[in-house]
């Protein structure tokens, strides 16, 4: 593996572990938000709208930052009919080209999410008035994760038998 493969690798380890633990604070965040909603409707009577709304958000940035590590860890849903039966060779360039479409995948989710954010930039949740821009830029932002990790696969030449 080149140097600057080698690097590509690290940083995609790095932010992947980053990554990880964001999840993990927002699975937190969540089902706190989620136990106050519930606590307030059904103990003390009196439901609140805001919990609904941060759990949203909570939810959005959570699906989408761990569909990001399912590149990298390769935990995403695929079918292997087809490829299973190939040979190894040509097993291991479909799955370039799979990760090759993955990566541009991820660009157009970062050209795509640039362009919501710039769209509904004044706009605010209903509840608790917070901008929108911050359940909009999850989708650049995983975007630029979903890059960055399918291009790491590809620097270091797909994945290795030790991979999986």
């Amino acid at each position: 593996m080149t140097s600057a493969a080698n690097i590509l690798e690290k940083v995609s380890a790095l932010v992947a572990r980053l990554t990880g633990l964001f999840v993990v604070c927002l699975c937190v965040g969540l089902v706190g938000s989620l136990l106050i909603s519930v606590f307030f409707r059904y103990v003390v009577g009196q439901a609140l709208s805001w919990p609904e709304e941060i759990s949203l958000i909570l939810f959005t940035w959570l699906i989408l930052l761990t569909g990001s590590l399912g590149v990298r860890e390769e935990f995403h849903v695929k079918l292997v009919v087809f490829s299973a039966r190939l040979p190894p060779f040509y097993r291991r360039i479909l799955e370039m080209i799979i990760t090759a479409a993955i990566a541009v995948f991820g660009l157009i989710l970062v050209y795509s999410g640039h362009d919501l954010v710039r769209r509904t930039a004044e706009h605010l949740t209903p509840t608790l008035r917070l901008p929108l821009d911050w359940v909009n830029y999850s989708a650049s932002v995983c975007g630029v994760l979903i890059f960055l990790h399918a291009a790491a696969i590809l620097a270091r030449g797909g994945r290795t038998e030790a991979d999986r």
